[in-house]
């Protein structure tokens, strides 16, 4: 019995010790660099975080909605100061980013 509670209490902190554990909600920017210190993150003025890389959001197809604004000093890893961003016509946690011609989707950044 001592060594089954033993095997439970090991497995249980194991568990807890995986990347992204506790980080259910919203993400910061840092726990994003956490995970992934190369990642394509924008945060937005009010602090959410949005990143870039996932594959299904173009299948989507979403389109160009009202102007945010433009990414200023600091507010992302890849897209350059000045990119416009933009919310989704449709209601989606994606934002569009565009800049130099590219047209780039940003997930909101949500834990586990």
């Amino acid at each position: 019995m001592k060594g089954l509670m033993i095997c439970f209490a090991l497995l249980l902190i194991v568990a807890g010790c995986y990347p992204g554990a506790n980080e259910g909600g919203l993400l910061s920017r840092s726990q994003v660099l956490k995970l992934n210190p190369d990642a394509d993150l924008i945060e937005l003025e009010e602090g959410t975080v949005y990143t870039h890389g996932a594959e299904w959001i173009k299948e989507k197809g979403y389109q160009k909605g009202e102007r945010l604004g433009a990414v200023k000093k600091g507010m992302a890893t890849k897209a350059p100061v000045g990119a416009d961003i933009y919310t989704t016509e449709e209601n989606s946690p994606v934002i569009i980013v565009e800049y130099n011609g590219l047209s780039k989707m940003y997930l909101i950044a949500i834990g586990e």
